[in-house]
């Protein structure tokens, strides 16, 4: 801040600007390396309002009104709706943003534990699918990455025309940013009346017979009902272990974006389903339709 006023009372002095700018970036690298991987959505909100009020500010200098309006109105929504998102997740802003500095490693070291885990095919997926009464899909950054949810939408419809009821659990900070998941599955032409929110899912659990987790991993860690010293302890999740069997689509057991082990995948009542969730998911429509 010295530096940019003395660069405006003395603008020969152009030396000043590279280091401007050198200090703004290191700034933001330090402003971001605190906060946990989990918290990312929250972050990116927040980085979409400083956005808006640069350009709000550029538009002052300027004297642009549009840019001003403009840049505020971004500027605005981006900080509100990273406030907002710290709430859903239970965490007050500040804790979000400073509250994290060195728990995600210490979290990420003492998960390196060796345990046993229960994996089945598409087929033996196919099959428990197959007899399911109730199932709840639960999308995440997994099938994003992995483009799957196109396929989602055929084991959709293949389950649907089975008589098997089929809706969506969709966490608020599921994905990268606010409503991920919810843009993915409409690209898909997922009825909305299938995406469930959070709060008004989770009690059917536990009455819900397959609970099938496509690449969500922090968002449904139990970890954060009951380990204390966990970086997100208290933040809400889908109560998906509550359901009588659970089946994750992961590539393999590395940690979620937070960097911390889930005790989920080590329940009885998991199964984890090994491989790309596009692949896989295709692999149980075909199993589902009769090798077809």
């Amino acid at each position: 801040m010295g530096s940019a006023v003395y660069l405006v009372l003395h603008p020969e002095a152009k030396q000043f600007f590279p280091l401007i700018v050198g200090v703004s970036l290191t700034f933001g690298v330090m402003l971001i390396i605190p906060i946990g991987g989990a918290d990312m959505p929250t972050v990116i909100s927040l980085l979409n309002g400083y956005a808006g009020l640069s350009a709000a500010a550029m538009g002052f200098v300027l004297q642009n009104k549009l840019l001003i309006i403009a840049g505020a109105l971004d500027g605005s929504s981006g900080l509100i709706l990273s406030v907002i998102m710290s709430k859903a997740m239970n965490r007050s802003f500040t804790n979000v943003l400073f509250g994290a500095f060195g728990q995600v490693q210490a979290a990420a070291a003492g998960g390196a534990e060796a345990k046993p885990v229960h994996s089945a095919t598409a087929e033996e997926a196919a099959a428990i699918l197959s007899a399911a009464n109730k199932v709840v899909i639960v999308p995440g950054y997994g099938m994003a990455v992995a483009q799957a949810q196109h396929k989602v939408r055929e084991l959709y419809d293949i389950l649907t025309k089975k008589g098997v009821e089929v809706r969506f659990a969709i966490h608020p900070v599921a994905g990268r940013m606010p409503g991920h998941m919810n843009v993915l599955l409409a690209e898909a032409d997922i009825p909305y009346d299938r995406l469930i929110e959070m709060d008004e899912i989770n009690g059917d659990f536990p009455q819900t017979d397959v609970a099938l987790v496509i690449g969500a991993n922090d968002v449904t860690n139990p970890a954060a009902r009951t380990d204390h010293s966990s970086p997100i302890y208290g933040m809400p999740i889908l109560d998906v272990d509550k359901a009588h069997t659970v089946m994750v689509i992961k590539r393999s057991m590395s940690p979620g974006f937070a960097g911390i082990d889930n005790p989920l995948y080590y329940l009885d009542n998991t199964l984890m389903l090994f491989g790309d969730a596009k692949q896989f998911v295709g692999a149980i429509v075909r199993e589902l339709s009769g090798g077809h």
